[in-house]
């Protein structure tokens, strides 16, 4: 297929890479953009081929947050909401998306580009990316999940500094807060992502589903509750192929053969 503002590929190994391509916008986010990625988001998840989905950009920024051109282009509210509308079946798909997501973040992350990163599963980072949540700085106000991530990542009162001032923060300090997972040199990022990629797709795929399927729902539930999703996703593992073969594996001291 032929994409305007992104490239798609599925790899060998069972792992997808989605790149933000529009790299003289900064890969902002437009209709053509959103709309792309919402179709890979959804082909992605019901393709058995994909294992791991890995989220970049193309050029020097991963996502400079929303296309101005595209807004400004809304002479009402309708348009506006419909804008809206389109970024946020993104970050849902992507917050929802059942397989482990990397964002490899190549530069410059700002705007609406934070939730796409921050939607992610694992941050890897170049050690030239920036992080800015700067919304204030044109009098708007987050969006596309922005608010609801940051705070849950880093805490109330950092995440009202960042937001209220516009500050733009380096990879380090990104690193040090827990934004990202993991600096690494700009030239060894793609290398880093994908080996991490891989070996998530090597690994035992119901276990790591439920993996992430639990930490999702742990954030709103008890621990009365989470304890009872613990035990009722533990029984199925504990029934599938893939356990015996990890045990297995365990007690020969041999590397494991998931499927």
């Amino acid at each position: 297929m032929d994409y305007k503002a992104i490239s798609y590929e599925v790899l060998d190994n069972r792992v997808a890479v989605v790149t933000l391509n529009r790299p003289a916008s900064l890969n902002a986010i437009n209709l053509d953009l959103a709309t792309e990625v919402a179709g890979v988001l959804r082909q992605a998840e019901q393709d058995d081929s994909v294992r791991v989905l890995v989220v970049t950009g193309a050029g020097k920024a991963f996502c400079a947050g929303g296309d101005l051109a595209w807004l400004m282009a809304a002479d009402d509210n309708l348009k506006k909401r419909e804008i809206l509308e389109n970024a946020a079946t993104v970050i849902t798909l992507l917050d929802r998306f059942s397989k482990p997501v990397i964002a490899a973040v190549n530069g410059a992350v700002a705007g609406a580009g934070t939730a796409v990163a921050l939607a992610c599963d694992i941050i890897i980072a170049s050690d030239r990316a920036k992080f800015a949540p700067n919304f204030v700085n044109i009098a708007s106000v987050p969006d596309s999940g922005a608010s609801w991530f940051l705070p849950r990542k880093i805490g109330y009162h950092k995440a009202a500094e960042l937001m209220l001032t516009g500050r733009l923060l380096d990879a380090q300090e990104c690193l040090q807060l827990g934004l990202f997972n993991r600096v690494v040199a700009h030239d060894e990022l793609e290398q880093a992502a994908f080996r991490l990629a891989q070996k998530l797709a090597a690994g035992p795929q119901r276990a790591i589903r439920h993996i992430k399927q639990m930490l999702k729902m742990s954030a709103q539930n008890t621990l009365t509750a989470q304890l009872e999703i613990e035990a009722s996703m533990q029984l199925m593992a504990w029934s599938d192929d893939d356990f015996n073969e990890g045990v297995s594996a365990f007690l020969q001291k041999r590397k494991p053969a998931f499927k």
